[in-house]
Order: C-alpha cells, then structure tokens, then sequence
C-alpha cells in the first residue's frame, strides 16, 4: 500500500500500472448493462423469489460504492454509461449516487479537480470518499457529509465494484496434504543485507520469501477480527478439505489462496447495505478449483506494487453461504476474471435454511443454480456481457490487432472503435492507421468515421498527458480538410495539455487553407516564439508572409492605376466642357 500512497495517479498516468484491461469505455458499459439486468430483477417485486428481499425504494439513492478507484477513469465511463441508459433503467438515474473511494489522499485529491467530474458532483451524482476497504466500516461522504453504515444501514441494497483490487488485498495461504488442512506462513526478507528505507516501494524488488505451513483445524477464523464470519469461513475451509480429499487420487494435494482481506471488506460493505448487495467484480484469478492443485509456494506477481490471483471460487462460497450466489466466467485463459455476487437480504445469515452437508461437493454450485434463476435478466446479462464476450476478450482482440496485424484495414479499424464505443485509447492507438489510410477511403467509410470521432472526445478522461488525443483529432479533420473542426481540436489541446510549438503551427496551416492569412502568420509566429528552430513554422511564415506583400503590392498597383484612369477621364471631361463653354 505504501507503493500506491506514495505514487498516487502517477500509479496510472505514467503506466508504471496496467490499467487500460479495466478503464475503457468498453467495460464501463458492460459492468453498467449487467447493472442493469440486476435492476430489472429487483424491479419485479409482484413476482415471488429471493429478488424480492432486495427491493428497491425509487425515493432514495442507491448507491454505487467503487473500491479502490484509483485514477478515476473506470468511474467516469461506468457513470457516463448508467446515465446514457437513463431512458431504459427501471430506476430514477437521478437517484443513483456512483461513490469513489481509495485509501490514499493523493488519489482523493485528483478526483476532487479534475473537471470531467466535476460536472457529475454538480448533477449530485457523483461521491468521494477516502475508505480503506479492509478496515473501515463507515464511509463518510466529501460532498454531502453522509455517512453510509454504522447504526444507518442504506436504504437501497448496496452496489459495489472492484477492480484489480481483491488481488492487492490480503490472502491468507492453506494446503490439503492428504486430507489435512494446513496454514501457509511467510517469513519475509530481503536479498540485500541492509534496507536504508523499509517503506521504500523500491525494496519489493529485493522480496527474499520462505514458507512454512502448519497443521490446523476449520476454527481458524472461529475468533479476532473474523469471529462474525466464523461458521462461513471454516464452511469454506471444510469444503476445500472434504474436496481435495476425495478428489485427489494422486495425493499431489493443493494449494489455495483465500482472498481474507476481500471477504473482509464484502463482510463491511453489506453491512452498510443492511445484507443486501450486489457485487461486480474483474481481476486476475480463478473460480476453477482444478487449477489449485500441487502443493505449491504461491506466485506473487510484482508491478511497482506486488499481487496474487485472486480466489475468485472462494468468495463466491462465502456468499453462497451466507445465502447469496456467484456468477462466474468459466473462461480459464484470461488476463481479467469477472464475477458478479449477490445478497439478496432477509435471509442472510440464517442459513436460507441450508445444511452444511447440502454445500459439500457440487452441492456448492447446485444451491448456486437454483438462487440465480430469481435474477434471469442479471443471468442473461451477465452471459452476454461478461461471458460470451466480455472485457478480456476486447483486450485481447484489441491488443492482437495493434501487435499482430502488419498493416490493419481502416474498415476493421472502424469496426473495433464501434465495438468499444469509440474509446479514445483505441483511437490513439490506431490513429496512425486512421491518417495513413482516411485520404483514400471511400465517402461511406469517411462519413462513418467523421460521425464517430466527436465521440473519441466526449469519452476523454484527462490522465496521461503524452496521450494528446484532442491533437490527434485535428489531425484527423485537417486529414480531410475539415479545417474549422481541425481547429477546434487544436484548440482543446492546447487548452487542456497545453500550448506547443507543433500545435501552432498547425492551427497556422488551418488558418492559411481558410484564406485567414492574418492569422495563419501570428500562429506561425506563435510557433516559432515557443521552438525558434522549428524549421516548417519558419518556411510557412516567410511563404504566407510574401503572399501578402505580393497580394498588397497588387493591390496598390491597380489602386494607382484605377486613380490614374480616374483623373485623365476627369481631365478629359473639363476640357470637353471648357470648350463647350
């Protein structure tokens, strides 16, 4: 944690964290659709099931809690999507309240003035607050002062989403070595034989680990800071035990990281919602309990910060315990693993009744089953958007398209920006494509790109500052000679990355090629006051600078020329009349 508190949103803007797999317009709109199949479900509450213990009161907000935001970006898309479905939600989207929180101020401070959000706190809906996942139980809210737990609980079912964060959190460690349960520990060191700053997020690349695992029995969260979540908790170390014991022919055993520090979390913010929640989460992990067997150190993955998978099988027995249910993707080949979790409410915690036999084996997934079929619309949605096609298999579609096709179509190009709702990662990432090929395409695919490119900006989240997409836009629209809209891109840019040399010296080239010579030469001029070098912005203001002379020396010659014709008529005329005279 002292990583992401020392580094902030640089964490994000200077790519020292991936972070693109999750904070892209595409995802936002999945996590708001199967948002959205949940909302449908609760909606119908003359029909009898478990979605009735979440019914919702349209008179109050429902909130949307975010943990560990980070940046911002994932929030801003989510949001925009929720508020873009508003005509179709079977909820007033005034009264949906998106919350974002993170454990450090730096991350706080960056949400507070950053202008895109500032127009959702405006509209009063959008929330900050500083929460520490693991170990707070109240949120306290900047902007209204609200507090969400304590003795309150919410009056809506609470929402909750969390991103490459359950992998950050604390695992504990156990094995099943022939039929017994044990507890993994670590002792941590470093490879050097001195640290000069044991908070330095530096010495992570110096982690020296040993491990040893002891004997123990399912009790182990049976007191502390677990107590609460005791008899759900060693459920699922009986689970694991009675599993690998029967399903282990070989005795090569297994390995399981439990996700403690998440369920710790899950365990406050259900709280909040009086045990009523429903959950959207992505990370790097596994629901398959195939893929936890061998007796085996854990891998802990280092990135600036360091994380482990996230066991995402295990958070959803906790919930099937506790009277919910778990949707998972079954796919296994993913950089990103996304889950979705329900509380329905009233029942927690007092077993629905369930025996604890009825959870052993595939009983798990069968009590599982038979939950879900009270949500089929977030059923359904989950399928389609999560499943059939969801956020990893975009990443890898995008990702093998940027780096495996030698020279991609602007067609396909196209046909992945709609995809993704004209993102403007994928844009800048494709831009060079788009301008190499734009001046050659046909009208149909020109008039189809220049409907979509307005879209790249209304989904820009300013982060990283080497991204000027505003530019790459009037590149684009100079590309095909729409020079006034190039111009209001170049514009933007310098008024939101800001001002360069390269910059001015286009908007000189857009003033010039609308005959605005005046003030082609003073952004020319501009150019060359900010890089004196730059050798383009010099040769285009010598050459409008001659056209001008040329076109005012011009001008005075049929100006003389006009006066001259004028007077000798005139002379001509008096001497006419003199003569009359």
């Amino acid at each position: 944690m002292s990583f992401y508190d020392r580094k902030g949103v640089d964490s994000w803007s200077q790519g020292i964290v991936p972070h693109f797999i999750t904070c892209n317009a595409f995802i936002g709109k999945v996590y708001a659709r199967v948002l959205k199949g949940w909302l449908e479900d609760v909606h119908r509450s003359s029909k009898p099931g478990l979605h009735n213990t979440m019914k919702l009161d349209p008179t109050k907000p429902l909130y949307i809690v975010e943990l560990g935001t980070g940046a911002g970006k994932f929030s801003f898309f989510m949001l925009k999507a929720l508020w873009e479905m508003a005509d179709v939600l079977p909820f007033p989207v005034e009264k949906i309240v998106y919350v974002m929180t993170d454990f450090t101020e730096s991350n706080f401070n960056f949400w507070k003035t950053h202008p895109v959000l500032h127009e959702w706190v405006k509209k009063g809906a959008l929330e900050f607050a500083i929460f520490d996942a693991v170990n707070d139980d109240v949120i306290k809210l900047h902007n209204s002062g609200k507090v969400l737990g304590g003795d309150n609980p919410t009056d809506n079912p609470i929402c909750v989403v969390a991103n490459y964060l359950f992998d950050t959190l604390c695992h504990d460690i156990f094995q099943v070595d022939k039929g017994v349960l044990k507890e993994g520990l670590i002792s941590v060191g470093s490879s050097r034989a001195k640290e000069d700053d044991i908070l330095d997020p530096d010495i992570i690349k110096n982690f020296s680990n040993l491990y040893q695992y002891n004997d123990i029995d399912r009790n182990y969260y049976a007191g502390g800071k677990d107590a609460m979540d005791g008899e759900h908790l060693g459920r699922i170390l009986e689970w694991y035990r009675d599993y690998f014991e029967r399903n282990d022919p070989d005795d090569i055993g297994a390995s399981i990281l439990f996700p403690i520090g998440a369920m710790r979390a899950l365990r406050h913010l259900s709280n909040m919602g009086g045990g009523r929640m429903v959950v959207i989460s992505g990370d790097k992990g596994n629901n398959n309990v195939q893929q936890f067997r061998g007796l085996l150190d854990p891998h802990i993955a280092v990135h600036g910060s360091f994380s482990l998978m996230v066991n995402y099988h295990a958070i959803g027995a906790y919930f099937t315990s506790r009277g919910g249910f778990a949707l998972h993707n079954p796919q296994e080949e993913a950089s990103l693993k996304v889950s979705c979790f329900v509380l329905p409410g009233e029942q927690i915690d007092k077993g629905v009744e369930v025996e604890e036999g009825d959870l052993m084996g595939e009983g798990m997934e069968r009590i599982d089953r038979e939950r879900e079929r009270d949500f089929p619309n977030l059923k359904h949605a989950f399928k389609d958007w999560a499943e059939n096609f969801g956020p990893n298999d975009f990443f890898v579609m995008q990702k093998s398209m940027k780096e495996d096709a030698v020279n991609p179509s602007l067609k396909s190009v196209v046909a992945l920006l709609k995809l993704c709702d004209w993102d403007p990662d994928v844009f800048y990432k494709f831009r060079d494509v788009i301008l190499n090929q734009v001046c050659q395409a046909n009208a149909k695919l020109r008039n189809d790109l220049c409907r979509g490119i307005p879209r790249v900006w209304d989904n820009y989240y300013q982060l990283d500052k080497e991204k000027d997409v505003a530019f790459e836009i009037g590149r684009f629209f100079y590309g095909i000679r729409d020079f006034g809209k190039a111009l209001r891109y170049y514009t933007i840019s310098s008024e939101t990355i800001g001002e360069h040399h390269v910059t001015f010296h286009n908007m000189g080239l857009c003033f010039y090629s609308l005959n605005m010579t005046s003030d082609a030469v003073e952004h020319f001029q501009k150019s060359i006051k900010m890089n004196a070098k730059y050798v383009k912005a010099q040769n285009w203001l010598e050459k409008v600078q001659k056209e001008i002379d040329t076109k005012n020396n011009t001008t005075k010659e049929i100006e003389v020329e006009a006066v001259m014709t004028v007077a000798s008529e005139e002379a001509t005329e008096g001497t006419t009349d003199m003569g009359t005279v």
